[in-house]
């Protein structure tokens, strides 16, 4: 944004200090390992994406097929161009671009709707539908996600995918330029999430849907050793003072409260629910590695020595920690109507 020159002062001014405001968190650091410990399971990945082409109206049948196949090609070209010159934060100029790039690629015949997924990552809720040839674009802050995203997509021979390094609080997008927006896991990580959910509103057609994943710890994480040790160490940090802070959306009534506030209606989706098994074992290495964001915030030495503190307690309750575990998760969803 070009500021317009002032006359330099006879004095050195310095403004009094403004507080830093907190910055979404960006996932860089975890790019190499987020599939194996965050991803899910192939068929899983194909239900979510069923759900979702249901709830935003989208035909059974892929749109890109045949010369459709060609343009989208074209499609995907132009929007890599984008991504690559919207690197780091997403000038004026990249807006407009990606804004063209929208428009020319969603024209308003297509009967496959105009997709666009916040936080995209590396793409485990948008590759199962680009794989079916959707028009789906995505968003993140973080450039080495994004080139997994890539990466993958690459390896099975797709297209490029068509993605953005760029800010959810600041979409450069035009006005309604999509059917649907799609966000999974994300609000609860930009501290001004209210800011990014006015801007998934101002991007969305008229009628459009906003696709969100309900904040329902418990069933997302499952009662088994993936969830519990987590909770079970949260709970240690606490006793010794130490904890996260909350840097987003505090949990689903919230957030849920926020899109009504906005004229949304609220369409609960049927869940997505699998079985997979688990080891106390295989947590508490995850823990050490300090994979979860909410690592991120707690020094070091105080996080190992809570992990060992929970090893020491697991031995005195006389759990197996690497017995298999027979554990439900789900991914629940709703649609917000707009």
């Amino acid at each position: 944004m070009s500021r317009a020159l002032a006359k330099r002062p006879r004095r050195c001014t310095i403004p009094a200090p403004t507080p830093p405001r907190s910055s979404s968190v960006a996932f860089d650091r975890a790019a190499d390992y987020y599939d194996q410990t965050r991803g899910f399971p192939a068929e899983v990945g194909e239900r979510i994406a069923d759900r979702i082409e249901r709830a935003a109206g989208i035909g059974a049948e892929p749109r890109a097929t045949g010369a459709e196949t060609a343009a989208g090609g074209a499609i995907t070209g132009r929007a890599a161009v984008t991504a690559g010159a919207a690197a780091g934060a997403v000038t004026a100029g990249a807006a407009g671009a990606a804004a063209t790039t929208v428009g020319s690629a969603t024209g308003a015949g297509d009967a496959g709707g105009r997709l666009l997924e916040i936080g995209v990552g590396t793409g485990r809720i948008s590759l199962p539908l680009h794989r079916r040839g959707r028009r789906v674009f995505g968003i993140d802050l973080s450039g080495p996600m994004l080139d997994r995203y890539r990466a993958k997509a690459a390896d099975e021979g797709l297209e490029a995918p068509a993605v953005l390094r760029g800010d959810a609080t600041r979409l450069p997008f035009r006005a309604g330029s999509f059917d649907a927006v799609v966000e999974v896991h994300v609000l609860h990580l930009i501290p001004g999430w209210r800011e990014a959910v006015a801007e998934v509103r101002r991007v969305l057609a008229p009628g459009g849907t906003l696709l969100v994943s309900r904040r329902l710890w418990n069933r997302s994480e499952g009662n088994g050793p993936r969830g519990l040790a987590r909770r079970r160490h949260a709970r240690i940090l606490a006793e010794w003072g130490l904890g996260t802070q909350r840097i987003g959306v505090r949990g689903d009534e919230e957030m849920i409260a926020s899109l009504v506030e906005l004229g949304g209606r609220v369409e609960e989706l049927e869940p997505v629910s699998w079985r997979e098994r688990e080891t106390w074992a295989e947590y508490l290495e995850i823990l050490e590695r300090r994979v979860w964001s909410e690592s991120w915030q707690v020094p070091e030495a105080p996080w190992e020595a809570a992990v060992r503190r929970l090893r020491v307690d697991l031995a005195a309750d006389a759990v197996d920690i690497n017995a298999p575990v027979t554990v439900e998760r789900h991914v629940d969803l709703a649609a917000i109507r707009f």
